[in-house]
Order: structure tokens, then C-alpha cells, then sequence
């Protein structure tokens, strides 16, 4: 890990999540970084400057990035981080809030104030952080619109998911200490269009927002065996009769979810190279699995491979497997 000085402001890959949490701390502030899982830790980011906005794009493998309250200090300064997702599932929580996001999704936090957020699964995202006094009076409309997932799929948005991806393919081209008149005038249209696309978020229904908390829960608790549809509903306090409810416009029953979530991750341990060391019985029970009897004729099944073919050629992406050949 280290700084790239002819032509990034920073960049860097690290097996480490303490050396990764200080990668992301410009972007992030302080912060901690917790592996979820048993495979090998994997963490990059390369970010640039425009103006006083950063952009910044990290990939790597599942963990927890929190800034608790013990990390933060009256005279850090303040950020907005505007977070596109685009490969994986992550989750953000702050002030009360936690939203549930996927590939092309959008949501934005404060660094002000404590945050978590949760990456599921190996993923990239593009991140845009603007300090909070270049938002004027739209500042406290912002900060109070965090953890909001906003798609990028349709209407108007769709230009602010357009534009990070854009940013995201165009650092490696940024040059430090580059103080040009265009990248000022580019970082006062980045903030412009945060504002004119994100400062009129609506706050998520009762129901859209059971759900990513529903569903953010359950990602949790993968691992434990015991996991239900009725263990969730008491862990979150409503009945099974709403949860089914407030789930149904998803086309998906919760215990259905539960099982290809866990169908997943056992696929992608299998085709984890640092973990051939361990049985397959094993994988499937840490992710609360640990009757292995119809293991493969599932995996067969959901993915089209057994357990051994996995283990054998699987090349895991999001969603399966694909062949070594693919």
C-alpha cells in the first residue's frame, strides 16, 4: 500500500484491514474495519481530488466500516459522501436509519455523525465526498436524508449514477496537485448535481424500510442456523403475518432469500482458493447450513454446479459461478 505520486492522489491494495482502514480515512474519516467471513481479506481504493471534492472508488471483500462515536472529534471536518454502488450488497446505517443497496443504487451520509456500512459481498463502489460547507443552505436538507438507498435505474437520477461512474473510470488520468481552473469548475458541478438530484429524497415508507432492516438483519445472522422467518420477526418486533406483508411486493418469501443468500456464500467459499483447507460440510455449516445432506443437488439446482464442480472450476461472480473457460 502506498501513494502512487505521479499521477494519483492516493492508491493502494492491502490484505490488512487495519492498513486499509487508514487507506479509506480521507474518504471515510477514522474509521474501523471488521473482515466478515473466513476467506482472504482483499481491499483497494484509488481516489482524486477536484477541488475540495473527493472521488473515490473501493472494491474488495465483505467487511464492516464503522465510525463510532469514540472516533469522532469537534474539529474534523465535516462530509457528505454520496456512495454509488456498482457490483455487490451493501448496507448503510445512520441516525436510526439502515437501507438495504444494490448494484446502481445510491445513498448518502454524514461523517459528522456515526455511521456503519456493511458490504455483504465482494463489491466495488464509487465514493464522492464533499464537505458539508460547500452545500449552503441545503446542508441540514442533506444531512437529514441519510442512509436513504435511491435508485439510478430511471428518471433523473439516472445522470448522477452516469456521472460517478464516469468520475470512477477517469482518476487514474488525475493528477495530483493539479490545481487547473477545470477541476475546480467540475467539482462545483458535481456539488450541483448532488444537490439538484439529492437534496429532495423522500424518506422510505414504513414498509420499504422494514424490509432493508428485514433483510440487513438476516444478512447478519447467515451464520446462525436458528435464523427464521420467525426469529426475525421477533428480533425486530412485528409478526410474521406483517413481515410476509410487507414482503410480498418483492415477489420473494423471506425464507427463500434466506436460503439462496446462504447458497451464495457457500458457493463462493467453495470457490475461494485460500479456503481448499476446509470441507465443504464445514463451509455450509458457517453459514448456517450444517445438514449437508441435499448440499449439492441445491447448489446444482440454484447454480447449475454441484459442491465438487465448484470446488473443482468454479470462477464465483456475483450471483454464480462461471467456468474457468467463461
Amino acid at each position: 500500500m502506498g501513494a502512487h505520486r505521479a499521477s494519483l492522489v492516493a492508491v493502494g491494495e492491502t490484505a490488512d484491514h487495519g492498513r486499509f482502514a487508514a487507506l479509506v480515512a480521507p474518504t471515510f474519516a477514522a474509521v474501523r474495519v471488521r473482515p466478515l467471513g473466513d476467506g482472504t481479506f482483499r481491499s483497494a481504493m484509488s481516489s482524486a481530488m477536484a477541488g475540495d471534492v473527493r472521488v473515490s472508488v473501493l472494491s474488495g471483500s465483505p467487511c464492516v466500516v464503522t465510525r463510532g462515536a469514540d472516533l469522532i472529534r469537534a474539529s474534523d471536518p465535516a462530509f457528505l459522501t454520496v456512495s454509488l454502488q456498482r457490483s455487490g450488497t451493501s448496507s448503510v446505517a445512520q441516525d436510526g436509519r439502515r437501507c438495504l443497496l444494490g448494484p446502481g443504487d445510491l445513498v448518502n451520509y454524514v461523517t459528522s455523525r456515526p455511521y456503519e456500512v456493511t458490504y455483504w459481498e465482494p463489491y466495488e463502489a464509487v465514493l464522492v465526498s464533499v464537505p458539508v460547507a460547500a452545500l449552503g443552505s441545503h446542508a441540514d436538507a442533506l444531512a437529514v436524508r441519510t442512509a436513504i438507498a435511491v435508485g439510478t435505474d430511471h428518471g433523473p437520477r439516472d445522470v448522477v449514477g452516469t456521472l460517478f461512474a464516469a468520475l470512477a473510470t477517469k482518476i487514474a488520468g488525475c493528477t495530483a496537485g493539479d490545481a487547473s481552473s477545470s477541476k475546480e469548475y467540475l467539482a462545483d458541478a458535481i456539488v450541483s448535481l448532488v444537490l439538484a438530484e439529492l437534496v429532495d429524497i423522500a424518506p422510505p415508507d414504513a414498509g420499504a424500510e422494514l424490509v432493508d432492516r428485514v433483510r440487513a438483519h438476516c444478512l447478519a445472522h447467515l451464520s446462525d442456523p436458528g435464523l427464521t422467518v420467525e426469529s426475525a420477526g421477533r428480533a425486530l418486533g412485528v409478526s410474521v403475518r406483517y413481515l410476509h406483508k410487507v414482503l410480498a411486493p418483492t415477489g420473494v418469501t423471506l425464507s427463500a432469500w434466506i436460503r439462496r443468500q446462504r447458497l451464495e456464500r457457500i458457493g463462493r467459499d467453495l470457490a475461494d482458493e485460500s479456503l481448499r483447507g476446509r470441507t465443504v460440510g464445514a463451509i455450509a455449516a458457517g453459514w448456517g447450513m450444517p445438514d449437508t445432506g441435499h448440499l449439492s443437488r441445491a447448489l446444482k439446482a440454484e447454480f447449475g454446479m454441484t459442491a465438487s464442480e465448484i470446488r473443482r472450476g468454479g470462477h464465483w461472480e456475483r450471483g454464480g459461478p462461471r467456468t474457468a473457460a467463461g
